[in-house]
């Protein structure tokens, strides 16, 4: 049995998703921040009474949630873990889940030699200012917080940490 690994800290993953502009280092498709998923599926189904959705799943299913089943965005070890690969700023990468998945533990070596998933190009070049949703994710949590759960009332905290508030209680400058 593997050692287990301890958690990466929030704000290291913060700092990882915008050192990459929160764009998957494997595939170059830009990620999406799952947090803020939840949080529009809530919004939604309240205005719509209820209605099912497909935006948001605990466990990212394509039936449950297509857009994070592609494009959830994770952290990923360059060397893996479970080979000796450390929780260090230089050996981790932003992904989108579908390469995370098909990665696995291979080394970068072996990784490399796989069929990739063809990278996308823009076609009017690269996106410049994406957070992955991230900051609707602050707007929807501070303007609702009940029933937020421990981990979204953590990752607010990261966001907002050093953030001008408005008078209206909105952090301002979330990246």
């Amino acid at each position: 049995m593997g050692k287990s690994r301890p958690p990466i800290p929030k704000e290291l993953q913060l700092s990882i998703f915008r050192r990459d502009r929160w764009v998957c280092r494997w595939c170059n498709r830009p990620v999406i921040f799952a947090p803020v998923m939840r949080l529009i599926e809530r919004d939604v189904r309240l205005a719509r009474n209820g209605a099912p959705l497909s935006y948001y799943h605990a466990h990212w299913t394509r039936a449950g949630a297509p857009l994070l089943d592609e494009l959830g965005a994770v952290i990923d070890h360059v060397e893996a873990y479970s080979t000796g690969g450390a929780n260090s700023e230089d050996n981790l990468a932003t992904a989108c889940n579908k390469c995370n998945g098909r990665k696995s533990s291979a080394s970068l070596k072996k990784w490399g030699g796989r069929v990739m998933r063809k990278p996308i190009k823009g076609k009017y070049g690269e996106p410049q200012h994406w957070d992955g949703l991230s900051g609707v994710f602050v707007i929807l949590a501070q303007r609702d917080p009940v029933g937020l759960t421990a981990s979204d009332r953590t990752w607010l905290k990261v966001f907002t940490k050093g953030l001008k508030v408005h008078s209206r209680g909105h952090a301002c400058g979330v990246q």
